[in-house]
């Protein structure tokens, strides 16, 4: 009788397959056994129904179009160039698979776990890729690797792989967008907004304003970011105003000391609010005016305010009466 097959389980344990003598891996671990039989479809299907785990299968350039897969455990699975065309793989676990330039299209995808999953050259087609799971942050590996490199110094390799993550991130928007899944498009718009930040020189205007772009509105995907950074800007210009001072319209001057009590200066700094707001949303009622310095700062609050009430307007266009 044959010893077992050496492949380890991720939980410790040994697959019980038969070893083949050339290699001490089974059929199913071993690489160098070609998986390009038709009946190798079959025979995975019957594995999976009997409740085998099919962790870490070799199935690069297998045939498994219309494969029923259902919940399978495919962790650690090589599945480079495979055609799985119409697969039905809901919410197996792909966590650690490799997926490279699989053919996925009109696969049923859906809440599958893909976390660590090489994804890079993957054909998604029509593939219903809803709920998803790529790890934190919807980040996909070659992003993670990216990140990993820059941290080490290691340049010139981390744009590499952030260039993939782009090129991922750029066809699973495209997937979702031709299926109607909009809001999921915007995650992945995002992401490769991201990545052709993260591959521009680390300190130019292009990378500064692509940041200032994903702070204050998420590329546009995020309309609500825009109304709490305007609601940061004046705040902190009321609080600006309140130290440098304001006049109002019959000469009476306000400014926040510590010599005042705790009321008159929450009262100066209700009205530094209320010259704040008036400033940001460009009404200037006149009733308060700067003074000192704090009349350019209200000239720059007017025109922060300008620009953000402008691009509110236009990202809520964009993420729901366009669409």
């Amino acid at each position: 009788m044959s010893d077992p097959c050496r492949y380890q389980f991720r939980d410790q344990t040994r697959c019980s397959e038969p070893a083949l003598p050339e290699s001490g891996l089974c059929y199913w671990h071993d690489p160098a056994q070609k998986k390009s039989d038709p009946e190798v479809k079959k025979r995975l299907e019957e594995k999976h129904q009997r409740g085998e785990r099919l962790e870490g299968f070799q199935l690069a350039g297998s045939h498994l179009e219309d494969v029923h897969l259902v919940k399978a455990d495919l962790r650690d699975a090589n599945l480079a160039k495979a055609n799985l065309i119409r697969a039905h793989m809901f919410n197996a676990d792909l966590s650690g698979a490799c997926l490279f330039k699989a053919l996925v299209d009109k696969a049923n995808l859906k809440t599958a776990d893909m976390r660590g999953a090489d994804l890079l050259g993957i054909h998604l087609g029509a593939a219903k890729m809803e709920k998803v799971l790529l790890g934190e942050k919807n980040k996909v590996l070659n992003e993670i690797d990216g990140d990993r490199l820059w941290r080490q110094g290691e340049r010139e390799k981390a744009l590499v792989k952030y260039n993939e993550a782009q090129e991922i991130y750029r066809k699973i928007k495209i997937n979702f967008k031709s299926r109607g899944h909009t809001v999921d498009s915007g995650q992945f718009f995002r992401r490769e907004m991201v990545m052709i930040r993260k591959q521009k020189p680390f300190y130019s205007l292009e990378r500064f304003w692509s940041k200032m772009a994903d702070l204050t509105t998420s590329y546009g995907e995020m309309p609500q970011k825009i109304f709490s950074f305007s609601f940061f800007v004046i705040m902190i210009c009321a609080l600006l105003q309140a130290f440098i001072g304001m006049v109002t319209m019959n000469g009476r001057h306000l400014r926040w000391t510590f010599h005042q009590s705790m009321e008159e200066n929450l009262s100066v700094f209700y009205n530094a609010l209320y010259f704040s707001m008036t400033s940001f949303t460009t009404v200037g009622y006149g009733d308060i005016i700067g003074a000192g310095w704090g009349k350019a700062l209200a000239v720059l609050e007017a025109f922060c305010g300008a620009f953000l009430i402008s691009l509110f307007v236009i990202t809520v266009y964009k993420r729901y009466m366009e669409r």
